[in-house]
């Protein structure tokens, strides 16, 4: 006797083109979504290391004119403090953000949709 799924698999194959149509757009939308969110962590890491590396060095310069210029003689001194902070806390906010981001995890609904599909069929083999 042959088995139902096997006969409907025989009867009708455009069922299992669907099926495999669908698993292919999944896997598409998930890996699509994978991708965007491997670009914004990749953007954000760069967009950290840059301000840093930005902060520094006007942090370097700041002090080199600390060193030279007399404070009394300065026209706006706070500028020396401010000029720096603003790109080192704009990488601190870049950091922040890739830390705390959500971490989501690739392809759930793809496994999730396996393991139904495992399950159904070791239940059709199993009657």
């Amino acid at each position: 006797m042959v088995h139902p799924m096997l006969k409907l698999l025989a009867t009708q194959p455009e069922l299992l083109a669907e099926h495999v149509a669908a698993y292919a757009a999944l896997a598409s939308a998930e890996a699509a979504q994978a991708s965007e969110a491997l670009k914004r962590r990749a953007l954000l890491g760069a967009a950290a290391a840059l301000l840093g590396l930005l902060g520094l060095v006007f942090t370097g310069t700041a002090l080199l004119l600390l060193a030279v210029v007399p404070l009394a003689s300065m026209p706006l001194p706070w500028l020396l403090l401010v000029v720096p902070l603003v790109p080192l806390a704009a990488a601190a906010a870049c950091a922040w953000s890739l830390r705390s981001g959500p971490s989501t995890k690739s392809f759930v609904h793809l496994r999730e949709q396996v393991a139904a599909d495992t399950a159904l069929l070791r239940e059709a083999l199993q009657s």
